[in-house]
């Protein structure tokens, strides 16, 4: 009977096992793209909207992007609008911070309001958006929302 319950147990745990496996293959398969720093968007000359060679090249493609969640809505649970900045300092006072500097972010479904430092997951564009909290140099369409580790 001992034998029977420990095949059992093993049995379940590389079960279990597969699906976390899966679980965390699948999340990690998700949240792909090039990291992109504030120094790399800060090249964006956003008077001219010229930008660097490098910045570019990054236009229309997968990235990941650190910062800090300014909402554009009111909604807590299911935020589909937001800006990125740089840090929690850059919030959004008077004046705003300077374009190259703000990202707007349109998820392709809503996430929470975070409160600390985020990794933003998705395809960045360069392209001005306008927001009543100024303008920003970047769009990026959001696939996932993750804490800064």
């Amino acid at each position: 009977m001992k034998k029977w319950v420990f095949a059992g147990v093993a049995v379940l745990v590389v079960v279990i096992g597969a699906v976390v496996y899966q679980t965390m293959f699948s999340r990690s398969a998700a949240l792909t793209g090039v990291e992109v720093d504030w120094r790399l968007l800060g090249e964006m000359d956003y008077i001219t909207g010229k930008s660097s060679s490098e910045l570019q090249a990054l236009h229309g493609k997968g990235v990941k992007i650190p910062g800090f969640m300014v909402p554009l809505e009111d909604e807590q649970r299911d935020v589909v609008e937001f800006l990125l900045v740089p840090s929690p300092q850059a919030c959004i006072h008077v004046p705003p911070p300077p374009p190259n500097q703000m990202v707007y972010v349109k998820m392709k479904k809503g996430t929470e309001v975070a409160v600390g430092p985020i990794w933003v997951y998705g395809t960045l564009n360069l392209v001005t958006k306008k927001s009543m909290y100024g303008d920003a140099s970047f769009e990026l369409i959001g696939d996932a929302v993750e804490p800064y580790k």
